[in-house]
């Protein structure tokens, strides 16, 4: 039987709260799973959003500047030396404080990154990388080409045995949620040929009506009425990224509105375990089916 724990992977820092936060906090709080909080790349790219209350980036020699990147929200663009160790602070104070545990980092360079000068720069071939990137490791991009990365995935999986693995669909509004989701699909079947029976799901994209009717459905869900401020709070605390979590367009409560509840994570079935009857598969499978959410 597989351990009562359920993995997320997310590409970036928040990811996992917008895909699956509800599930995950009503997994952990209510049914007392053990939650892996994994992201896989190493968060060198972004920005740091600038809110009254909230930290600044640190002083030094690097370049910053501030830019309006919505209307009356503005953000400080800071080099990779400066955003990636502040969206994994995020993350690790959320993943203790939230999740009783410590995030996962596969640490996949992102696919650009800006120096101290504020260039951005493509990690591609021929390009300069920065200190964080050694050179034999792939980007997210590629990483699932790579077999000895699969294989890394795949112990993961293996030394944790979840019960479901969450990640993000296939197609999706950024090359690094979908390279993400290859990876974990390939280290999937390669633990279940070892004899790993758990599930893996895929998470819709955050937002509706990207890709045609067929993307705005789902084969299956989780209740999450009554974790719906909480995922927000969480979120919040992403703050580099998410300054007003209260301005946030969640999808989870109009999604569960369509499915006869309060609120709803909701999903795509790659495979669900035969053999495993824990609560999470349990809800999975009941609730399995062509629902419409859009």
């Amino acid at each position: 039987m597989t351990a009562k724990r359920v993995m997320a992977v997310g590409a970036h820092c928040d990811d996992v709260e917008f895909m699956c936060g509800g599930t995950l906090l009503k997994c952990h709080d209510k049914l007392g799973y053990e939650i892996l909080y994994v992201q896989s790349t190493n968060n060198m790219s972004g920005g740091w959003s600038k809110k009254d209350g909230n930290p600044a980036p640190p002083p030094g020699t690097y370049k910053k500047e501030l830019v309006e990147v919505f209307p009356g929200r503005f953000s400080w663009n800071v080099p990779w030396f400066i955003e990636m160790p502040q969206r994994k602070k995020e993350a690790f104070d959320i993943a203790t404080a939230y999740f009783g545990t410590e995030p996962i980092f596969l640490d996949y360079p992102q696919r650009h990154y800006k120096d101290s000068n504020l260039n951005k720069i493509d990690v591609s071939y021929g390009s300069p990388r920065p200190d964080c990137v050694p050179e034999n490791v792939p980007t997210i991009l590629t990483a699932h080409d790579h077999p000895e990365e699969v294989a890394k995935v795949t112990k993961l999986i293996l030394e944790n045995n979840p019960e479901v693995i969450i990640t993000h669909a296939p197609v999706d509004y950024t090359e690094e949620h979908t390279s993400t989701c290859h990876l974990i699909r390939k280290a999937f079947l390669k633990a279940k040929a070892q004899g790993y029976d758990g599930s893996l799901i895929y998470a819709l994209p955050v937002t509706l009506g990207q890709y045609g009717d067929f993307f705005d459905r789902c084969d299956t869900w989780v209740d999450t009425t009554g974790f719906e401020e909480k995922k927000r709070e969480v979120l919040g605390h992403h703050y580099s990224q998410i300054p007003y979590p209260e301005r946030l367009d969640l999808e989870d409560v109009p999604r569960g509105k369509k499915l006869g509840t309060g609120a709803a994570d909701t999903y795509y079935i790659f495979e669900l375990s035969k053999s495993e009857n824990g609560e999470l598969t349990a809800e999975l499978k009941k609730n399995r089916g062509l629902w419409e959410i859009k």
